[in-house]
């Protein structure tokens, strides 16, 4: 599992517009949220969530993730994304789930891995703080990638901790978010939590 936390060590600096300008101003809050049981650890069969956590699972993405009931679930207009989380203006979390043309296992990742270079460097603001890492996460393979960018709305530098997941021809796309930058290093235990109850639904 990719710790997060862990990564602040290698440096700090963050972000694309993976939400776009205004995202959240457009988003709504959510009217209440569900809790069941998850996994702890990404291909553990034993269920379990952190105190104070609520599942979120996606049928149709094949996944299921436990977060912080604390969060302010909102309610965006675009149809790919299954779940935004905040916490206030400086937390925040988001997956999306999109269709690919084909579908993507191990052999096809090299080729995978040149559509999501161009994805996180699609904003020029963009600096990878490490070199994206070829990863498996709850039983999906895919790639970690940690960068800066620049908040177009605010002006501050964040960071992002991006992970992009296979499930056959669905790409899975989880990104944690932090401005400033500089408080990253308070929330990688909240990340790695999240991170760490992330597994496949069983078939």
């Amino acid at each position: 599992m990719i710790v997060i936390g862990v990564l602040l060590a290698v440096g700090l600096g963050t972000s694309a517009a993976i939400w776009g300008p205004g995202f959240f101003a457009r988003a709504q809050p959510a009217q209440g949220t569900t809790a069941a049981n998850t996994t702890n650890q990404a291909n553990s069969s034993t269920k379990s969530k952190p105190a104070g956590f609520s599942e979120f699972r996606s049928e149709q993405a094949g996944f299921e993730l436990a977060y912080p009931s604390t969060w302010t679930k909102l309610s965006p207009k675009d149809p790919q994304v299954l779940l935004l989380l905040s916490q206030g203006t400086q937390d925040s979390f988001l997956v999306r789930a999109s269709e690919l043309q084909e579908p993507v296992g191990p052999q096809q990742l090299p080729a995978a891995r040149q559509m999501t270079d161009k994805i996180v460097t699609s904003n020029k603001s963009v600096q990878l703080v490490t070199d994206p890492k070829q990863i498996e996460l709850g039983g999906f393979p895919g790639f970690f990638y940690f960068y800066s960018f620049k908040d177009p709305a605010t002006g501050q530098e964040g960071a992002h901790s991006h992970f992009f997941l296979f499930n056959g021809k669905t790409m899975i796309s989880m990104v944690f978010q932090t401005l400033p930058k500089e408080r990253f290093s308070e929330s990688a235990k909240t990340f790695d939590q999240i991170v760490g109850s992330f597994h496949a639904l069983k078939k």
